[in-house]
């Protein structure tokens, strides 16, 4: 199914299954659940060869091409020809297009297929949660930020970060810190997501967060704001939890619940998830410099909304660092 965003799109008609994928196709996922691209080698080549921007519901995965803001549907996840017994919360794609989501509990790299049909996942590794702990956010941080290799960072329910080593079967997370405070005082949580890359050379995260005043988070305002990636490797060394929060973007987003996010150049796009007050999901464009969002186009046929997104790490994103 094509889902076409019509706003800001770019010369050039997609094709009928949203994009003109000359030689690379949409990657070879089948053989390796690496990242597709148009015309590409898996995401690899950064904006250099276009990739894309990965968004999923609760149950499917969804494609969208940043020159044009087509949006299509891959196929379900599934788990040996099922659907998984829970909701898939979120995405991340390494600097290879290798794709890996995870449910609340657990964490699968995903086999994206060549043309839309199932997305097999296969487990990589369990979490050891604590009492009430659920993960939403998943992204890799660039090399050499979480040890020599890229390092796998999760988001929680209580807005902290998380780092997990895939390479055991049940992973214990590592608590890395939460993003401190507004001015208020009001304590500043993860709302949805967050996307790790590398900017002229130096390593930068981006994330979406809310205020919680007197533990009653709001959702309608998400914040886009800089990770700060010195914070973050200092909490990974020391095995103690630091402020992450380098600056916000202006006064938020004017959307909420942006339960995904990509980057794109000197942009970035979260995706809003369904409002229970009848806003329906969205794709929102985010300015790189003011933070302020404008909805590209809505979704009501998608009726939960979007759950998660991500990019690879090797993409070419050139959102500058925060006024404060």
């Amino acid at each position: 199914m094509l889902l076409s965003v019509v706003a800001s799109a770019c010369s050039g008609a997609a094709t009928t299954s949203g994009f003109n994928t000359g030689d690379g196709g949409l990657g070879n996922g089948g053989n390796g659940g690496e990242a597709g691209t148009l015309g590409g080698d898996g995401g690899s080549g950064g904006n250099g060869t276009v990739s894309v921007i990965y968004a999923h519901t609760d149950t499917e995965l969804y494609v969208m091409d940043p020159t044009s803001h087509a949006v299509t549907d891959l196929g379900p996840f599934q788990i040996g020809g099922r659907s998984p017994s829970g909701p898939v919360t979120d995405l991340a794609v390494n600097s290879a297009g290798a794709v890996y989501v995870n449910t609340e509990t657990a964490i699968y790299k995903a086999a994206v297929p060549a043309s839309p049909g199932p997305v097999s996942l296969t487990l990589q590794t369990t979490l050891a949660v604590k009492s009430g702990q659920r993960f939403y956010a998943l992204a890799f941080a660039t090399a050499g930020v979480l040890g020599s290799g890229e390092g796998l960072v999760a988001g929680d329910n209580k807005g902290e970060l998380w780092y997990v080593d895939t390479s055991t079967s049940n992973a214990t997370p590592q608590d890395l810190g939460g993003f401190g405070s507004n001015p208020a005082g009001d304590p500043w949580e993860l709302s949805g997501d967050l996307v790790f890359y590398t900017n002229g050379g130096a390593p930068t995260g981006l994330a979406t967060i809310r205020s919680c005043p007197s533990g009653s988070c709001g959702t309608s305002n998400d914040s886009l704001a800089a990770i700060d990636m010195n914070a973050l490797a200092q909490a990974f060394s020391a095995k103690a939890p630091g402020n992450l929060l380098k600056g916000t973007y202006g006064g938020g987003t004017g959307y909420g619940d942006l339960f995904g996010l990509g980057a794109w150049g000197n942009k970035a796009y979260g995706f809003a998830r369904a409002q229970s007050g009848g806003s329906p999901a969205a794709l929102v464009e985010i300015d790189g410099t003011t933070g302020a969002g404008t909805s590209l186009q809505q979704f009501p046929s998608i009726t939960k909304g979007w759950s998660g997104a991500g990019v690879t790490t090797a993409a070419i994103i050139t959102v500058p660092a925060p006024a404060k």
